[in-house]
């Protein structure tokens, strides 16, 4: 059982619900806040499996409310290639030195905030082949650091559906994501009884902030939600070189 007055506990329960109420409104974005202190807490393989196990349990309350919303044809396009992209980014996790990939991380997030924030659109509905790279894309930085969201949140965010579909779409489809990651994870034994159990205690503390978040969500406008969701991926940049 973990020690829930230590200072590492509190400092995670804080984050935790800070992350929860930014996906409770959002749709993405928790890991971004949780990996890189959970990693500088606990080291990285912990870190980013606790946040994919908070990850799952934030979502849980938020996903029954959207599912009417869902796109499960492009869910299942996304989650059958990042099936395959998540194995590779866990053995890189692994088995490279973190520092290019840091770099080359940041730079790939922040040339797609560049397109986005200059009006840039998908002309249509994304085809088949740009779906499959999203997807295999967001499974490797998945495996890799815990956060599937920058590709997948540009792949939306660059169409033209309204806000609440787009929110809908991402929190299915990060649980999915993150529960073939964790079975990535615990194949490679990467995942300890200890973990679960910290997972479980801090559980509460996301689970609250999703909510917040959540109850949110509707008094923001569309551009809004866009304009913030930017900012998280550039945060999500900014915080990829510090994971």
């Amino acid at each position: 059982m973990p020690d829930l007055l230590s200072a590492p506990f509190l400092i995670s329960a804080a984050v935790a619900c800070i992350a929860g109420m930014v996906r409770g409104f959002a749709g993405f974005g928790a890991a971004m806040l949780m990996t890189p202190i959970f990693s500088a807490l606990y080291g990285p393989a912990v870190g980013v499996a606790l946040c994919l196990l908070l990850e799952i349990a934030v979502a849980l309350p938020l996903v029954p409310r959207v599912l009417p919303l869902v796109d499960w044809r492009r869910i299942g396009l996304l989650l059958l290639a990042a099936a395959v992209g998540v194995p590779f980014g866990n053995m890189v996790l692994t088995a490279v030195e973190p520092e290019p990939m840091r770099w080359a991380i940041s730079a790939i997030i922040l040339g797609a905030v560049a397109m986005l924030a200059s009006g840039w659109r998908f002309s249509g509905r994304p085809n088949a082949a740009t779906t499959l790279a999203a997807g295999a894309s967001s499974g490797f930085l998945n495996g890799l650091s815990g956060m599937a969201g920058p590709p997948i949140a540009f792949y939306y965010l660059a169409g033209n559906d309204p806000a609440a579909k787009v929110r809908a779409n991402l929190t299915t489809y990060f649980v999915f994501v993150d529960l073939i990651a964790l079975t990535a994870f615990a194949s490679r034994d990467l995942i300890g009884w200890s973990t679960g159990v910290q997972g479980l205690f801090l559980a509460p503390a996301v689970m609250l902030g999703g909510i917040v978040g959540e109850r949110l969500f509707p008094l923001a406008s569309e551009a809004f939600y866009r304009r913030l969701a930017l900012l998280l991926l550039v945060g999500v940049a900014v915080g990829s070189l510090v994971i």
